[in-house]
């Protein structure tokens, strides 16, 4: 007889500079062969997700992405810009932060120009301000699917695609298992950005602080919710994002210590994991 393997999805949250923690995570299961059919991000995990959709999935790949984030400072994400401030307070600008920061990156580092085009297939979150509902982007333009996908509402501008005005899917479903699932995955790899039990719990220091923060108070319970879901009908592996650190999601400067922490969590918490080589899924 002949065994198949579960189709896998790996899906990553959303989480700002904790996407750092994704990167160690990614190594892990590379290095055990365990590799996606498909990707489902929303928010920062989609930059990660569509980096690696463009490269092979190997731990080589994790660590390109680790140099990336290791290189990657505040005001490279959120170049805060005293016109754009100004402006927003003043109710002549609908955005606090350009996206021009972001747009740079996506472009220097993913390799394709269409999401159709990704080597894995590749599904962003995004919300549809005007609806109110979650977007499922698998096709069209890379770079304004992932700046949409980015949109954190009044921080970063919307995007205008095909009429619709999207902003940030972590708005809505921050961890997109739902879309994984429909899409027929049956394995799920849950790529986080917060830990439980080390939620980021100092005061937010700035106005920028606290409104992620403050979303990302909102979008926690939603995981909980889905996993106890979900995981009745697809085989779940959540993997730990460790942050003992209490580090904010928009401090770029403890990548470093995230992404070893999280391969080290990742290592740890899959060492059962056997992949199913081509000899051992013919019978």
């Amino acid at each position: 007889m002949r065994s198949q393997r579960p189709q896998t999805a790996f899906v990553f949250s959303g989480g700002a500079s904790l996407g750092a923690l994704q990167v160690g995570m990614l190594r892990a299961p590379y290095e055990r062969a365990v590799t996606p059919d498909l990707l489902v991000a929303t928010s920062v995990g989609a930059i990660n997700a569509a980096f690696v959709a463009s490269r092979p999935q190997t731990p080589a790949t994790a660590r390109d992405l680790a140099r990336l984030w290791r290189a990657v400072e505040r005001g490279d994400a959120f170049p805060l810009s005293l016109r754009a401030v100004v402006g927003g307070l003043a109710g002549r600008r609908d955005h606090l932060v350009p996206a021009r920061g972001l747009r740079e990156i996506v472009e220097r580092h993913i390799r394709f120009a269409d999401l159709a085009e990704a080597r894995i297939p590749l599904h962003l979150v995004a919300c549809d301000l005007v609806a109110g509902a979650e977007t499922l982007l698998s096709e069209g333009d890379v770079c304004d699917a992932i700046l949409a996908t980015c949109a954190i509402p009044g921080i970063f501008p919307p995007v205008a695609l095909d009429e619709r005005l999207l902003v940030d899917g972590g708005v809505v479903n921050n961890t997109p298992i739902s879309h994984a699932v429909a899409l027929g995955a049956e394995r799920i790899y849950v790529l986080p950005t917060q830990d439980r039990a080390h939620f980021p719990t100092s005061a937010p220091r700035t106005a920028l602080d606290a409104a992620i923060y403050g979303i990302g108070l909102l979008v926690g319970s939603r995981l909980d919710s889905d996993i106890a879901r979900y995981g009745r009908d697809v085989e779940l592996i959540v993997l730990p994002a460790p942050n003992a650190a209490r580090v904010q999601p928009t401090d770029f400067d403890h990548s470093s210590r995230l992404i070893a922490a999280a391969y080290a969590a990742a290592r740890e918490a899959l060492p059962e994991v056997v992949p199913l080589t081509p000899q051992s899924v013919a019978a």
